[in-house]
């Protein structure tokens, strides 16, 4: 009996280091990280039509777009990990409707852009519509590209980067996967 309580000791003693080291925030080489929410990873948006629909993740898509987009405008962005800290975190927010009465598809990205301890600095958006069908597992991805790579063009006219506005220590920086649980405004137009 003796034994295993120790040895439970031990094993919780392990776990609650593990977990200790997993939770320090890194200091990442790249001066702006890119945030995606893990949700537009994990669950599919549904476009519909009238006879069809189509289900796709907008992260995987919008996570290519904004990151060549970005990496024109600043060399040293990186994609947000977990816990990297940065001096400035770009936090990508996609919204996308198809009006298939109109045959058009509406997309709205989002950027809110926070300083390296987590301070507000901006939130811009970018629109775009795409007039396009609905269909096959080729057409809708190509109108959704074009879409989202139109309003992300129109996001870069008005993004802007100010990444020295705050030089705080380290040890004071939000790491960029805490971005996702601060309070955001509450409004969608799509």
């Amino acid at each position: 009996m003796e034994l295993s309580l120790k040895t439970n000791f031990y094993w919780s003693m392990f776990a609650v280091a593990t977990v200790a080291t997993s939770l320090y925030a890194a200091e990442s080489k790249a001066n702006t990280l890119l945030y995606i929410s893990p949700n537009d990873y994990n669950h599919s948006v549904y476009l519909s039509h009238t006879y069809y629909g189509y289900w796709f993740e907008q992260g995987p898509l919008v996570e290519s777009i904004a990151f060549q987009a970005l990496k024109v405008i600043d060399s040293g962005v990186a994609l947000c990990k977990a816990n990297e800290t940065s001096d400035t975190v770009i936090r990508i927010n996609p919204s996308i409707f198809y009006n298939w009465q109109m045959g058009v598809y509406h997309s709205r990205l989002v950027a809110t852009v926070y300083s390296g301890n987590g301070n507000l600095l901006g939130t811009y958006s970018g629109e775009a519509q795409q007039r396009g069908f609905l269909g096959g597992d080729t057409v809708t991805p190509y109108y959704l590209t074009k879409v989202y790579t139109s309003a992300m063009q129109n996001l870069m006219t008005k993004l802007k980067i100010n990444p020295a506005l705050d030089n705080e220590k380290a040890g004071n920086r939000l790491p960029c996967g805490l971005i996702g649980a601060q309070p955001e405004p509450k409004f969608s137009f799509y």
